[in-house]
């Protein structure tokens, strides 16, 4: 039996991922334009926050262009939901969610081993990576609420097609980049007295290198189903 080929779905998936590549490619380049790997612990002077942001709002927008498609489709309680998602409290909402979950990735890394009473700034850095690779497209896309039902592994009832397409997508960038910050750790103790062991480099660049893992191995699946699709229409 040929399976359903939804090439919508497909091409919202791919356009997703190569934003999701081209922004740790855009990273790695900026980091190599500055020839130092002391920057990236600074607020002010790395630009790697401002890169994951703009990937990520582009993502967002990306999601609501394909989603004016499905618009007709949508039930009341869709609507209504949509509707409210850029209230006054549900936009509160979501900056204090942001908030909350970058404290509570900075007292995580504390945890596994940042310092206590020094390197905030680079601390809050990551932490924010961390947000921004995980919390923050979710509450983009779906508000506080649909995001804090998507963080305890809850399937809103709200969701139409498309947010659901987005939000397995998101799923990839944000487990990939957590994995690839705590591997990072791994070269931290080594003695090799390099620039780019000093905390919190390694955990940055991990979280980058395993947001493009993931991300690469989302597009491979994507590639294998949309391959699979056309062999067996060619044979049939």
């Amino acid at each position: 039996m040929a399976t359903k080929f939804d090439s919508q779905k497909t091409k919202h998936q791919l356009f997703h991922l190569s934003i999701s590549l081209a922004v740790v490619l855009v990273c790695m380049t900026s980091m190599q334009y500055k020839r130092s790997w002391s920057h990236l612990g600074s607020f002010w002077n790395s630009l790697i926050i401002p890169i994951v942001s703009t990937g990520e709002m582009l993502k967002i927008i990306l999601s609501h262009y394909y989603g004016h498609q499905e618009n007709t489709l949508l039930t009341q309680k869709q609507k209504q939901k949509k509707a409210s998602y850029f209230t006054p409290k549900e936009l509160a909402g979501g900056l204090m969610l942001q908030f909350l979950c970058t404290l509570l990735f900075g007292f995580v890394c504390i945890i596994l081993g940042a310092p206590v009473l020094q390197n905030y700034e680079q601390t809050f850095i990551l932490a924010m990576l961390l947000t921004l690779f995980s919390v923050s497209p979710i509450v983009f896309l779906l508000g506080a609420e649909g995001a804090l039902q998507v963080c305890f592994c809850e399937k809103p009832d709200f969701l139409t097609k498309n947010e659901e397409t987005a939000v397995e997508l998101f799923k990839y960038n944000a487990v990939g980049g957590m994995l690839g910050a705590w591997a990072g750790s791994v070269v931290a103790p080594l003695d090799w007295d390099r620039e780019w062991q000093v905390y919190p480099v390694p955990n940055v660049v991990g979280a980058l290198l395993g947001s493009a893992l993931a991300n690469i191995y989302a597009c491979s699946r994507v590639l294998y189903a949309t391959g699979k699709v056309y062999i067996n229409k060619k044979r049939s």
